[in-house]
């Protein structure tokens, strides 16, 4: 492939029923947003990601559990190319995700998919609203007063309009992480992808920011969320994956899989995490 090939619209994965789950109930729709097939992952001789099959519909939300190490960030990175899967096909929402593409190339896609990291990664020397407007600006090429607009409203809905002009420095972990969610919905995304949104904060400062994404997840955001809030996981999301070994062991309905795991890993898991919580 040349490395400047451009992505063609007609790489188009089908729809599948895998991982449909009582969607209707749920408003998810049917439009697959992501969806990952047979995908492995090596770095060097380990193997962390194992014939993974994902799928993300519109307006779903997924929660992503299992133990540390397991593969579930390296499976949610691949997904906006921060890492290169080794073998198997990505399509982010119908358009394939090749781990040759340039940066160049990646530009698009990683524009449907907004990231939320464990660490905020927002530029020090900008204020709250710069940091928020910074990719429409850049990337979606928006009007600077129209970039504006959209900032304000998104610091609204996060809970930080009186800190537009503050320098990152001057904010909590907790605002930051809500200056880090702003940011990611700015691009007007068609898929949320937290990576342990709350791993890095204060236990304190942890309900301000699920209160977000719990307030995202109901008003219809396609979202998937890697997580050890094992609360959050079972009563916002639609469907929970259980990830062992670089494997997806286990998935389902939130309530039934953390009242009747399949598996034993599973059942193992479960145990020692809410044991811990008791």
């Amino acid at each position: 492939m040349d490395s400047e090939q451009t992505i063609s619209n007609e790489a188009i994965i089908p729809l599948t029923t895998s991982g449909s789950l009582s969607q209707a109930a749920n408003g998810v729709e049917d439009e697959v947003i992501i969806s990952a097939i047979k995908v492995n992952k090596y770095f060097g001789d380990k193997h962390v990601l194992r014939d993974v099959d994902f799928e993300v519909r519109k307006k779903e939300v997924v929660a992503l559990i299992g133990p540390s190490g397991s593969g579930k960030s390296t499976l949610l990175r691949c997904f906006n190319g921060l890492e290169k899967h080794t073998s198997g096909e990505i399509y982010i929402h119908g358009h394939l995700l090749d781990p040759r593409f340039s940066v160049k190339q990646l530009s698009p896609i990683r524009s449907e998919l907004g990231m939320v990291f464990q660490n905020f990664n927002l530029f020090p020397h900008m204020t709250v609203i710069q940091n928020v407007i910074e990719a429409p600006l850049l990337v979606r090429k928006m009007p600077k007063d129209q970039a504006m607009a959209l900032g304000e409203k998104l610091l609204a809905k996060v809970g930080l309009s009186e800190k537009r002009d503050v320098y990152p420095s001057r904010l909590s972990g907790g605002q930051k992480q809500r200056v880090a969610i702003a940011r990611a919905l700015a691009m007007q995304p068609r898929a949320l992808l937290f990576d342990e949104p709350t791993s890095a904060l204060d236990p304190e400062l942890v309900g301000e920011v699920l209160k977000v994404m719990r307030d995202l997840a109901y008003e219809g955001s396609t979202m998937v969320v890697v997580t050890h809030e094992m609360q959050f996981a079972r009563n916002v999301s639609d469907r929970v994956v259980f990830i062992s070994d670089g494997t997806i062991v286990e998935q389902g309905d939130p309530q039934e899989l953390f009242k009747q795991p399949k598996h034993e890993r599973t059942k193992l898991f479960l145990e020692r995490v809410l044991s811990t919580m008791a």
